[in-house]
């Protein structure tokens, strides 16, 4: 168990009670105040001990000190910190995943559709498959790390490299298009931050799997010059494309003009795709371009990537969990200024 502060700059507060400890025991530096009666000589008074209250106050002070001092640490919030470190043999995986508005699209026939909602089942999108693709491939990996980028007009970082699958899992579960803006498809952008988040590995195989089923539309960074980068990197990229040729249907909620439910309708819709820019982007760094156009091809595609390669040694803290540990500073803090404060206007109290 490690034992860290989440504000560690508050404990530069604690430099300031050496300074009171000093101006308060130091003799030299107390600031001297004017007795009530004025006397010649102090001579005859040196003889005398001081008395127990002198030492009572002197003690009390220092309580008061110590209780400022446990205030300050328990408000720079001290964590206690578990988890198991690991050390396993694996590689580094980077997915970028397209949430852009033609992942709604669904690849099945109207007769298939039909056939689907007569008995129950509603059709998934492209987006739905692509996420229970990556969470069946999750729950049958054990010693890769992964880290995700979601992307549409703009690529956005889900998480870090980790070993921690079930964090992973329950965060994809969450996952829902609409979260971040679809007008658009950054695909370059995407690239950008899955490199940024592999550069440091130490892993000996680092790739980034791009699942994507449009061409690139907006974004500042261009899907070739992320090739370049991630090249430079010795990051391989596989794209896969995902979808039919040619138009899609996509799901369209039809109001009734007399009230009522909507209706759920579907209209085809052709979507611009560039297979050659995925191809020159995966010749680039050294990785495969893939055409996924359902489900199950998209689960083959993960499975042709990812074995063939050599696995590295990587260590990873997983299912770290951090504990807030202030509540004994704080409760020690009230105590020894509640009882300074209580001594110093009973027992200690000057009356006139």
């Amino acid at each position: 168990m490690n034992i860290t502060f989440a504000y560690p700059w508050v404990l530069l507060g604690l430099g300031v009670i050496p300074v009171l400890a000093a101006i308060r025991f130091v003799p030299g530096l107390r600031r001297r105040s004017r007795g009530t009666f004025i006397l010649s000589t102090a001579a005859n008074f040196e003889e005398h001990a001081p008395g127990w209250r002198y030492y009572v106050r002197m003690g009390i002070d220092a309580l008061l000190l110590v209780g400022l001092s446990l205030v300050i640490v328990a408000m720079a919030r001290p964590q206690s910190v578990q988890g198991e470190r690991l050390q396993v043999e694996g590689i580094d995986i980077y997915m970028a995943l397209d949430m852009s508005g033609s992942m709604r699209a669904i690849d099945a026939s109207r007769g298939e559709i039909r056939r689907m909602r007569q008995s129950g089942e509603r059709p998934t999108n492209r987006f739905e498959e692509a996420v229970s693709t990556f969470e069946a491939f999750i729950r049958n990996r054990e010693h890769d790390r992964i880290g995700m980028t979601v992307f549409a007009k703009d690529a956005f970082l889900q998480f870090p490299l980790t070993l921690d699958y079930q964090t992973i899992l329950e965060m994809l579960d969450r996952l829902e298009l609409g979260d971040i803006d679809e007008g658009g498809t950054a695909i370059g952008n995407a690239l950008g931050r899955s490199i940024a988040g592999l550069k440091d590995s130490d892993a000996e195989t680092k790739i980034t799997i791009l699942i994507t089923d449009g061409d690139r539309r907006g974004g500042n960074i261009s899907p070739m010059q992320a090739a370049r980068m991630a090249q430079e990197e010795g990051i391989k990229i596989f794209p896969i494309l995902v979808g039919e040729d040619g138009p899609a249907l996509v799901p369209v909620e039809v109001r009734n003009l007399f009230g009522g439910n909507a209706k759920t309708k579907y209209r085809r819709q052709k979507f611009p795709v560039d297979p050659d820019l995925l191809e020159e982007i995966a010749d680039e760094t050294g990785g495969e371009f893939y055409r996924a156009s359902r489900g199950r091809e998209l689960r083959e595609r993960f499975h042709q990537i990812l074995d063939q390669f050599e696995r590295t040694e990587l260590k990873d803290r997983s299912s770290v969990q951090r504990t807030e540990r202030f509540q004994p500073f704080v409760a020690w803090a009230l105590v020894l200024l509640a009882f300074q404060f209580v001594v110093r206007y009973t027992v200690l109290r000057s009356f006139p």
